[in-house]
């Protein structure tokens, strides 16, 4: 492919696939695997940014390539997973790639609307259905980055709910269907993290953020690598049982009713 770039990958190590890997919480998940040694396949829709991001991969025997490409372009998802298969296959996917628009189901247009679903709910579809041949013959896992949006509802966020909860749903079914073909699935559910997403979700409102973090225990919203390390943990062999997991990394902030006032007493 035209837009990959290539360091050398070594064959007999976790090969890994990365969506949204070019800011965020994909950026971390991608850097906390390449620390554990995995040759990352790295999936962003920006190939400059990516290729800014990765630029300085320093570690000795740290690989990396690099591809353009939306996953809900099925024709280049097959064309990365053709490529990663000619490397040994995939033992370990990661879909943080995903979109938010605000808006109640009034106020969101049918385009918006589609494009959440498409990016979010489709595209974990497009990739897992191009990923799970080589998955079952390497025994692997896939891990989608849903969201607590994806366990319960939100104000204002029709659309983008929908979407999470359809990938929670995907992802369970994903575990009945190919848990006895050894490929767990599984899916981590954040509350807001700090990302370039979350500061456009403010941007309009920044009043906003005090008010959600006022409704987190831990009183801070997640970093990226606190994603990164729960993803690390979930293909490691330490997570080897779990499969059709759900879970929620946001605080303790769906835990129940919380009030900040009370906790501070």
């Amino acid at each position: 492919m035209s837009s990959q770039q290539d360091m050398g990958l070594p064959a007999a190590r976790e090969n890994a696939v990365i969506t949204g890997a070019a800011s965020g919480i994909g950026a971390a998940v991608a850097r906390r695997l390449l620390d554990r040694g995995a040759n990352v396949f790295l999936i962003d829709r920006d190939i400059d940014r990516l290729r800014s991001v990765f630029a300085n991969v320093d570690a000795p025997g740290e690989t990396v390539k690099l591809f353009q490409a939306d996953v809900t372009d099925n024709a280049k998802l097959k064309a990365l997973f053709a490529e990663v298969d000619a490397h040994g296959g995939v033992d370990n996917v990661v879909h943080c790639a995903g979109v938010a628009r605000l808006g109640t189901v009034i106020e969101i247009d049918e385009a918006s609307f589609d494009f959440v679903l498409d990016v979010n709910l489709k595209g974990t579809f497009l990739l897992a259905k191009n990923a799970m041949p080589s998955l079952m013959k390497r025994r692997g896992c896939f891990t989608a980055i849903a969201s607590d949006a994806g366990t319960q509802g939100a104000s204002g966020y029709a659309a983008y709910c929908a979407s999470k909860h359809g990938v929670v749903g995907l992802i369970k079914s994903m575990a009945l269907d190919h848990g006895p073909q050894g490929v767990r699935c599984n899916a981590i559910c954040p509350g807001f993290v700090e990302t370039p997403m979350l500061d456009q979700l403010f941007a309009d409102n920044p009043s906003d953020r005090g008010f959600y973090e006022k409704t987190v225990p831990l009183g801070r919203f997640a970093r990226p690598n606190d994603v990164a390390e729960l993803a690390a943990f979930i293909s490691s062999p330490a997570g080897s049982y779990l499969n059709g997991a759900i879970i929620a990394l946001d605080g303790g902030s769906t835990a129940g009713y919380f009030s900040s006032a009370s906790a501070a007493d």
